[in-house]
């Protein structure tokens, strides 16, 4: 059993090799308040509280541009979230329990700004793949605000 390739020679390895790929890991999650400027490949089970449209126009190409920040939070603080893609403006709504996978904080005038870019990933929770339990809305801690902090470029 195989491929036929364009040559029309049959192609077994790509059957074998499938099997042999390592299985996806499981992502180690974190919480709010662990995030600190340099953090990259972040991982995270929040909910979202609140969502504003900070940028909405259209430029002088004629391309639009949209940005919304979004309010997330779990046990252990609240952060702002970056949406930039259609995709994401349709996941992040109040009151969702989200899973953000991959994410990094990006500085912005000195504030922590948590952002996905196209290797990251923000999805609706689900049960189903088996992680921790969204935190429920008396669990949230908005007190922590962990985008008003403010940090000092060091040169």
């Amino acid at each position: 059993s195989g491929r036929e390739s364009a040559t029309g020679k049959r192609d077994t390895a790509t059957m074998s090799e499938a099997k042999e790929k390592p299985a996806l890991r499981k992502p180690v999650f974190t919480t709010i308040a662990e995030l600190e400027p340099e953090s990259r490949t972040v991982n995270l089970i929040c909910k979202c509280v609140d969502v504003k449209t900070v940028l909405d126009e259209v430029r002088p190409d004629g391309s639009k541009v949209k940005i919304n920040e979004a309010t997330i939070a779990d046990k252990t603080g609240c952060l702002t979230l970056t949406c930039r893609t259609e995709e994401h403006f349709e996941t992040v709504k109040k009151g969702e329990a989200l899973i953000v996978r991959n994410a990094s904080i990006r500085m912005f005038q000195g504030y922590m700004r948590l952002f996905v870019d196209k290797w990251g990933v923000i999805e609706k929770y689900d049960s189903k793949w088996g992680y921790a339990a969204p935190p429920s809305d008396k669990e949230l801690n908005l007190a922590k605000k962990m985008s008003e902090v403010e940090y000092e470029e060091v040169t």
